[in-house]
């Protein structure tokens, strides 16, 4: 079985090499979309293909990966951004995979981290489709945040992809005025597109109008499950900017009709009852997670330290509000070994050691 890389591209100079670099390891057939560049990135890509194309950009992501996918002739494909990075064991199992392949399995999801912590370790990650047998049923959809709804035998592998992208970049507005030009045009944005809208709004500052399309796409009848959790979360967010903190609670609170408690939750309401000044409170939710497990298969966002040092540093804090010094020093202790060098670990320290622990 055979391997295709798809990417589509626009000035990527900086970053292009480095990912097909490590593309050719695994890759049959490497396929790259240019949108508009100017910055010579088409001229790096023909170094290791001579499948570059140019593609007139119309704000639609879908189309534009789907145009690549037009020309791969290889059983298999696999998309990445010139922005990721492909660590060695990645690519090295990604081609044993494929040597492996006998066409039975019809999709590879792989985790996706989009953050990491001083030491490496991922902080914000989730599964994607990555890996997809090379068929008509299975293409591109959305104008942004496109995915492709694999079916039939997807498997989960843990080897990581990781999102690197350049200091200082910034997609800005990008993603919000496609949606806005698509409401503009009189689409009615799908379940998940509006999920992915009130997203974008939120962290574009929109925060009112956030709210609203977080509280609309909850009510609706159909979305994934793990989205409509989220949605509740980012809910309770944007009502605590606003001023809002028992309406804040009930938005995250209101997340578990969807699924079990998460650490990310947890953490918010932990987060909430510590404003209000409820520090018992507090310390049992963010006990609750640091005991709770990630799910990173569920598909969710996952921010890995809501699972470990977040809940560990909070809780070294309500404990020693709560005027427990001991055990708020048995959590301090906790966070240091996670994270010694982080600011808060390094307050806290000096903290403790006035009060002549040691």
């Amino acid at each position: 079985m055979t391997l295709g890389l798809c990417m589509i591209v626009k000035n990527e100079s900086e970053v292009l090499a480095r990912v097909l670099d490590v593309a050719q390891k695994f890759a049959d057939e490497i396929v790259v979309v240019d949108t508009g560049s100017t910055d010579g990135t088409a001229d790096i890509a023909l170094k290791y293909t001579d499948k570059v194309y140019s593609f007139e950009w119309r704000d639609d992501f879908a189309a534009a990966r789907n145009f690549a996918l037009s020309k791969i002739k290889s059983d298999y494909w696999m998309w990445l951004d010139a922005d990721d990075v492909v660590p060695t064991e990645t690519a090295k199992a990604v081609a044993k995979f494929m040597r492996g392949a006998d066409g039975s399995v019809d999709a590879v999801m792989l985790p996706y981290v989009l953050g990491t912590d001083g030491n490496g370790k991922p902080t914000f990650s989730y599964f994607r489709e990555r890996i997809i047998k090379n068929t008509p049923s299975m293409r591109w959809q959305g104008r942004v945040h496109e995915a492709v709804a694999v079916r039939g035998n997807v498997v989960r592998l843990p080897y990581r992809i990781m999102h690197a992208k350049p200091e200082g970049r910034s997609s800005g507005t990008r993603n919000l005025d496609i949606y806005r030009k698509m409401i503009d045009e009189g689409v009615k944005l799908e379940a998940r597109e509006l999920y992915y809208f009130a997203r974008e709004l939120y962290y574009n500052g929109f925060i009112s109008d956030a709210a609203e399309r977080f509280s609309e796409f909850i009510a609706l009848p159909d979305g994934f499950a793990v989205n409509k959790a989220d949605a509740c979360l980012m809910l309770s967010r944007c009502r605590q900017k606003s001023g809002d903190l028992r309406g804040a609670l009930d938005a995250a609170f209101s997340g578990f009709a969807f699924g079990l408690p998460t650490g990310e939750a947890c953490c918010e309401i932990g987060s909430l009852f510590f404003t209000l000044k409820d520090y018992r409170a507090s310390a049992y939710w963010y006990e609750r997670a640091a005991r709770a497990k990630p799910d990173i298969s569920s598909g969710a966002f996952v921010d890995g330290a809501c699972y470990g040092f977040i809940p560990l540093v909070w809780l070294s804090v309500c404990y020693d509000r709560l005027g427990d010094r001991k055990k708020a020093y048995r959590y301090h202790c906790r966070a240091r070994k996670l994270s010694p060098e982080h600011p808060s670990v390094v307050a806290n320290e000096r903290y403790f050691s006035k009060l002549g622990f040691s």
